[in-house]
């Protein structure tokens, strides 16, 4: 399925999904699921800012799918995310399972060292717009998730350990008479979430379409049945990043054109960022969902 499609299915289900909400206030009431649910996106910049002091690999597979559900192709590719001068970018390390070719590896290895001297040569005032715009965007974001907990009703099942962490597991059932923000998306939506109860982080949703959710005046539909899970995961006890996402979408473009697909990433190797990582292929990283 065309990688847009596919951003563009998981970012309609994602609207449950916050990556990077940290609260450091006092905690409510445990049986009170919609406190805990308005605590879990009072985000800050927190994991954002220390991300950007990483690098990682990001492991893709997706399968092209016919109307009966069948494979029809199958495609990988291994990146490695690092940030240069504030700037995310995704080195393409493989396609396929194979190491890309001399000279696409060359000609995105140039592409690199101009992106690595354009940030080195940035001057005081150049570097604090581009922190100034990274900062606007992870706000806009921030603020997307701040109607979440007036769009749905919740509902705690229970507590549970996760990697050795105790969770609340909260079911979200979307609210009929939500007008707010994002209604044609919350109102079609539903999901549970395991929410880390010492650090009110995400550490894992599953959600389901359960109506066709429709973009950009009707040319693009995400069908009834699209689902996505993700997991988060601590990293050096400093952090909460992306551990893994899976998604089976269909996806109706003008109207015309359907595509179905299945797409399951791993996120791995999160390490401080050092200068000999690997660097073979770069371009722009996509926001996070």
């Amino acid at each position: 399925m065309n990688s847009f499609l596919m951003r563009m299915a998981l970012g309609a289900l994602c609207a449950l999904c916050a990556l990077s909400v940290c609260g450091q206030t006092a905690g409510p009431a445990p049986e009170d699921a919609r406190a805990i649910m308005r605590r879990s996106v009072q985000a800050d910049n927190r994991n954002e800012a220390i991300r950007s002091q990483y690098t990682y690999k990001v492991f893709n597979v997706e399968h092209d799918l016919n109307d009966a559900g069948k494979v029809t192709a199958t495609h990988s590719s291994l990146a490695e995310v690092l940030y240069i001068g504030r700037q995310g970018f995704r080195q393409l390390l493989e396609k396929d399972g194979k190491p890309l070719p001399a000279d696409e590896a060359a000609k995105a290895r140039a592409r690199f060292d101009k992106a690595v001297k354009e940030a080195s040569n940035l001057n005081p005032q150049e570097r604090k717009a581009r922190a100034d715009r990274a900062a606007a965007s992870r706000t806009k974001r921030r603020e997307q998730l701040q109607y979440i907990p007036d769009a749905f009703d919740f509902r705690l099942l229970g507590e549970t350990v996760i990697d050795g962490r105790a969770a609340w597991q909260i079911q979200a059932s979307p609210r009929r008479d939500y007008k707010g923000p994002q209604a044609n998306v919350y109102r079609n939506m539903e999901g549970t979430l395991w929410i880390d109860k010492k650090d009110y982080q995400w550490v894992k949703v599953e959600a389901d379409a359960l109506d066709t959710v429709s973009f950009g005046w009707f040319l693009a539909r995400i069908a009834k049945g699209t689902a996505v899970q993700f997991e988060n995961v601590r990293v050096n006890d400093e952090m909460w990043a992306p551990k893994h996402v899976t998604l089976r979408a269909s996806v109706r473009l003008a109207l015309v054109k359907k595509l179905h697909s299945e797409q399951e990433t791993t996120y791995s190797d999160y390490r401080k960022f050092q200068t000999d990582s690997r660097m073979v292929a770069t371009e722009a990283e996509p926001a996070q969902p």
